[in-house]
């Protein structure tokens, strides 16, 4: 039997529903972007704990990334001949698009024999402030359901304006190193990577994944990686691993998330794999004629987008 609760965050007081069956156990914070924040399975970390709860964004949890994951080269992007500044509420937004740290509103909680749901959605409208920066009215929902092999993600886009929307979508989780990066070991198909500019925009230019940035053909030690790279060449039948001393998470994506991010800092007690539909500065490289590098997705008006992410677990 699976169960799913609302309840309070002891200490701070925002809203967290958990979910529980199978040995595993979620939360997800809607205050926080609709973090999936917490994850557990027969007691031993997943997720990366919080190093401070109250800090909102990316810096734990399954962060969410919408509209504009990864870099934007000056905080702007280009759109059918129109530059725009990425910002909210009067400030320069960088980069991992706007809604990463806003409120969701939770549509529906739910529990039963085999699974456990919950669902959260977020707006981009004229009469809020996200709309400064992004001005194309839709609606992201998202639902975590929880099942015995782990973790599903639904997204669903929809494009409530009257032009086409040019977007993206990752997500962003950080595995817990269990407090030794030596015994976490990870590894993925792809043989290719973008290069990035100082700032860390993709030029366009896609080169072998050779050298200290090879993770593909074997698993490779996280303590031994220093990656902030991106990825190319996913698809849906496809998986990115992460193998501890017990377990194996697998991560996989539906076919638009056709890159992956590998981030793996010494400062902090966690990595990330990221599935991600684009290229860093992907907006910018379309303009520039790169199309299918960019990895954008283009909504039409009135029209809907829908993918799905997993993280499944296997015992060893």
């Amino acid at each position: 039997m699976f169960t799913a609760t609302q309840g309070k965050l002891e200490g701070c007081g925002y809203d967290v529903v958990t979910m529980t069956g199978a040995g595993h156990e979620v939360r997800v914070m809607p205050q926080n972007g609709f973090n999936l924040y917490y994850w557990t399975f027969d007691g031993g970390e997943i997720l990366m704990k919080p190093v401070d709860i109250n800090v909102f964004g990316t810096k734990y949890g399954v962060p969410v990334l919408f509209p504009t994951p990864n870099r934007l080269k000056n905080s702007q992007y280009t759109w059918q001949g129109v530059t725009r500044t990425m910002k909210k509420r009067g400030e320069v937004i960088p980069r991992h698009g706007l809604v990463k740290d806003e409120p969701f509103t939770v549509v529906s909680v739910e529990a039963g024999e085999d699974c456990a749901s919950c669902t959260g959605e977020i707006e981009i409208a004229p009469d809020n402030d996200l709309f400064e920066g992004y001005p194309f009215p839709c609606k992201l929902t998202l639902t975590y359901t929880l099942k015995a092999d782990g973790v599903h993600l639904d997204v669903m886009v929809e494009n409530k304006g009257e032009q086409e929307m040019p977007f993206g979508f990752c997500i962003h989780p950080y595995f817990s190193k269990r407090g030794d990066a030596s015994k976490c070991r990870i590894t993925m198909p792809l043989t290719r990577r973008f290069v990035a500019d100082k700032d860390g925009n993709a030029t366009g230019e896609i080169v072998p994944a050779t050298g200290d940035k090879k993770i593909y053909d074997d698993f490779y030690v996280v303590e031994d990686l220093y990656l902030d790279d991106v990825y190319t060449g996913m698809s849906s039948d496809r998986e990115s691993l992460v193998r501890y001393d017990d377990i194996d998470i697998h991560i996989r994506a539906a076919d638009c998330f056709r890159q992956v991010v590998v981030f793996t800092p010494h400062d902090r007690p966690g990595f990330c794999i990221e599935p991600q539909t684009n290229a860093s500065d992907f907006i910018n490289l379309h303009a520039r004629g790169l199309i299918d590098e960019s990895g954008l997705l283009v909504l039409p008006a009135g029209q809907t987008f829908r993918a799905w992410a997993e993280m499944t677990v296997t015992k060893r």
